[in-house]
């Protein structure tokens, strides 16, 4: 089951930092839970790349909670702390994790954390890490097409292997 308090609790974090959309917010706890964070997010491929319906779930009932606002009124949904934000705090581990993610992710825009969470769920969710770079890369072409180009991707890949999160 999905913690709304500790969802709420990032997400505000998140927001305290930038105005993220919708689709960062799944790129970025996708990049958590990657990194250890037990969030019980139930992650598929998607057009966008990896996609919890459960974070999308737990999204809108925090916005029904007036926890978040999610201002839908623009081509990316953008995300608000509401009226009714929690200000709980994470334990020491978790509040490390997202801040490890936030340090090195929340400067990306949207379309590059796509590229990254891409790349890694390829690597690890399909491949199963046994693979090389080539292999990770094609698997994001069958995927992707030709949205983002081989070079880039490849770059992407060292960003992915500096961080920890594939070798």
């Amino acid at each position: 089951m999905v913690n709304l308090e500790q969802c709420a609790i990032i997400i505000r974090q998140i927001c305290d930092a930038t105005e993220p959309g919708k689709k960062m917010v799944q790129k970025l706890f996708y990049l958590m839970e990657r990194k250890g964070l037990q969030l019980n997010l139930a992650y598929s491929i998607h057009f966008f790349g990896p996609y919890s319906a459960k974070l999308d779930t737990a999204l809108h009932t925090l916005e029904s909670m007036g926890s978040i606002e999610i201002d839908t009124s623009g081509m990316t949904h953008i995300i608000r702390e509401g009226k009714n934000m929690t200000g709980a705090a994470l334990n020491a581990t978790d509040s490390s994790v997202v801040n490890y993610v936030l340090d090195n992710f929340l400067g990306k825009t949207a379309l590059e954390l796509e590229a990254l969470t891409t790349l890694d769920y390829a690597a690890t969710t399909i491949l199963k890490g046994k693979c090389s770079d080539e292999d990770i890369i094609n698997e994001v072409v069958k995927i992707k097409g030709e949205k983002f180009p081989r070079e880039y991707l490849s770059r992407e890949l060292v960003t992915l292997k500096q961080t920890g999160y594939i070798q």
